[in-house]
């Protein structure tokens, strides 16, 4: 084909037909780089390998495991956060207990629209008023306010004689709202929790005076079908005007006195009642000199019963929820693993490059300190330092880093000194290069492959370093971690309380991380090492 001077001409002066031409030059020319080659080259390599593919897979799962653990729990991975009674078993293993209670929100949140009932109890309701404020004008709940207006020796008509069993309030005049739930189950719930958010605000006497809090009382009843009252809450001064939560754990007999009648019939239809009042303490009855009032504002009421069975992973022996740890224990993993490495290969890829190229003394000084490291017990030493430095997630890195650069510094060394004789470094030296220069341009290079390899399985080494560390209680005890849960099950008898689930699966996820580990470095090694490629 002959290209006239013209042709070149129009070639160069058309821009569909030069843009066309330099983006297929662009297209080639990325296409055919170096690094694009190798890592694809690289990666029909890694295909080959049924290994290599499994132990990415589950590193892959464990990453989007550590990236999405916000939106993997409900509740608060800290160890010390109780959500439920301990040792409650994984919600799952109620299929082989078809009576099994699994726990549940008894009675929802208020936010989710329920409205509740209102009562004015004895002969003076023109003293109690209550509202109901929905938010935004719709169903949702936003708060219920209750109040009571006392003008000077205004009556008020109390218990004579004072009840007996400390149920029933002192003063017959109080207003309270209440709500009703159904319990379907034959069985008692383990335990229950309410949680009251509610703000007091004072006028008149009730502010001004020093005992104005002491004039009235926030009760929490429980009421079962029979009509019979159980005070579950008492509340006390001071009061403010801001919301303040309280979270009510009722004690055994509590429950056994509202749900015990309850669970003896079948009718699913029996119904528990939650009761919220606002009532004049005894101290009124010689205080009616008070002029002003009291305004209680409930924003939320809540309740929950803990059956046997509890989440996707139950609970531990303080009444965490297992789930929640065990998937922020794999951001404590990875973190410690892939730092800890990383800054221990750092240290022993300059430690045996500088030992390997320049020998003599340098090479007789830095191997001694290596080997003198080598004979200490790595346990132990790792004990000493994390206990001296404290027990936090930086000092456990920088402890198991110092210890793990070793092994990688006699890698290296030994490559380095098969290297540093060949043409190419001399060759180096004989144009005037630098020794920094050739160590890095050149020698550097050719000992990566192995470096890889080498620095997937050290991951190994540091997460079950860091697993040993906090089985022993030497790390943070409020960051999760799969050692700490190994640690707490242990020191608490899981096993003996039949509590197995938190003693297998953390040791199981590290486990199955440290293979993973060891899968993906053992292709590494096969595919990079040139010894085993040939093989």
């Amino acid at each position: 084909m002959c290209l006239t001077t013209s042709g070149i001409v129009l070639l160069l002066t058309n821009p569909q037909v030069l843009g066309l031409t330099l983006e297929k030059r662009m297209k080639k020319s990325w296409r055919d780089s170096n690094w694009y080659s190798a890592s694809t080259a690289f990666w029909k390599e890694y295909r080959r390998h049924k290994i290599g593919i499994i132990g990415l897979a589950l590193l892959l799962a464990y990453v989007g495991m550590a990236i999405g653990a916000p939106y993997l729990v409900q509740y608060s991975p800290s160890p010390g956060a109780k959500v439920a009674p301990s040792f409650l078993a994984p919600a799952w293993m109620q299929v082989f207990d078809p009576g099994g209670v699994v726990t549940s929100d008894v009675i929802k949140d208020p936010n989710m629209g329920l409205t509740p009932d209102f009562v004015v109890n004895g002969t003076a309701p023109n003293q109690f008023s209550y509202s109901y404020l929905p938010s935004g004008g719709g169903t949702d709940f936003n708060r219920v306010e209750m109040t009571w207006t006392h003008l000077t020796n205004q009556t008020l008509h109390f218990r004579t004689p004072i009840d007996s069993t400390g149920n029933l309030p002192d003063c017959l005049d109080f207003v309270y709202f209440s709500y009703s739930f159904n319990w379907t189950y034959a069985k008692l719930p383990s335990d229950v929790n309410v949680t009251i958010d509610f703000a007091a605000e004072t006028t008149g006497d009730f502010a001004s005076r020093e005992a104005g809090g002491l004039m009235f009382k926030l009760y929490m009843w429980l009421v079962d079908s029979a009509g019979n009252w159980w005070r579950v809450y008492q509340s006390y001064p001071p009061y403010a005007s801001i919301y303040q939560m309280r979270v009510i754990d009722l004690n055994y007999f509590d429950i056994i006195e509202g749900w015990e009648g309850i669970v003896k019939h079948t009718d699913p239809s029996n119904e528990l009642t939650l009761a919220v009042g606002l009532v004049p303490s005894r101290n009124m009855r010689t205080n009616l000199d008070y002029n002003g009032s009291v305004t209680v504002s409930v924003r939320k009421l809540s309740v929950i019963a803990f059956g046997d069975y509890f989440g996707i992973l139950g609970t531990t022996d303080k009444g965490a929820d297992a789930w929640s740890q065990l998937v922020y224990g794999s951001r404590v993993s990875l973190l410690i693993g892939t730092l800890a490495t990383a800054l221990s290969s750092i240290v022993g890829v300059a430690v045996g490059m500088t030992a390997g190229y320049f020998g003599g003394k340098i090479d007789e000084i830095l191997m001694r300190i290596v080997d003198f490291l080598l004979v200490i017990p790595g346990l132990p030493l790792m004990m000493v330092l994390a206990a001296f430095l404290g027990p936090t997630i930086i000092n456990i890195i920088i402890v198991i880093s110092l210890l793990g650069w070793t092994g990688t510094s006699r890698l290296i060394r030994s490559q380095v000194m098969a290297e540093k004789n060949k043409a190419y470094v001399e060759s180096a030296r004989a144009i005037g290069a630098s020794d920094t220069y050739i160590i890095y341009r050149h020698i550097f290079p050719n000992v990566t492959p192995i470096l890889f390899a080498d620095v997937t399985l050290g991951v190994v080494g540091a997460i079950l370093s860091e697993s040993g560390l906090a089985f022993l209680g030497l790390t943070d005890p409020s960051q999760p971690s799969w050692g700490r849960m190994l640690a707490d099950a242990q020191g608490s008898g899981g096993f003996s309380n039949g509590a197995w689930w938190i003693v297998i699966f953390p040791g199981l996820m590290i486990t199955v991380l440290s293979l993973s580990f060891t899968f993906v470095g053992h292709t590494l090694d096969q595919i990079l090492n040139p010894r085993l490629r040939e093989r």
